[in-house]
């Protein structure tokens, strides 16, 4: 892998999820993991486009979840039950964090996808 790093930037592969390096080799932008997918700019993008519509549709499912669980907690409290109100919340907190590192995973493959396009156009 560190011999890789000489030649390219590290990125993330779609199709194994492992470590993808950036190769610029003058006009053309190629990209290899170290299992063998590779893509040039244009397949790659496509590829963290589906990347991003799978992301999303997780994210929302778990703005669901976090919707849920504060109902669930606002009710609790309202009963009176702080303790089972507390453990909700405790929830909340956990899902709310789970979401943001999915919104920071859309961003980075947005900057990746953004830089690609940003490549293959021509000069």
């Amino acid at each position: 892998m560190y011999a890789m790093d000489r030649i390219g930037r590290r990125s993330i592969c779609p199709d194994c999820h492992g470590t993808m390096w950036e190769i610029d080799e003058d006009e053309l932008v190629r990209y290899r993991c170290h299992l063998g997918h590779a893509y040039t700019a244009e397949p790659m993008a496509l590829a963290l486009d589906e990347s991003v519509r799978l992301l999303a549709s997780g994210l929302r499912a778990l703005e669901e979840r976090i919707s849920l669980v504060q109902d669930l907690a606002e009710h609790a409290d309202r009963r009176g039950l702080s303790a089972v109100a507390e453990s909700w919340a405790r929830k909340t907190r956990e899902f709310e964090r789970e979401s943001e590192t999915v919104r920071d995973a859309i961003r980075r493959i947005d900057t990746i996808v953004r830089a690609a396009s940003e490549k293959e156009k021509p000069s």
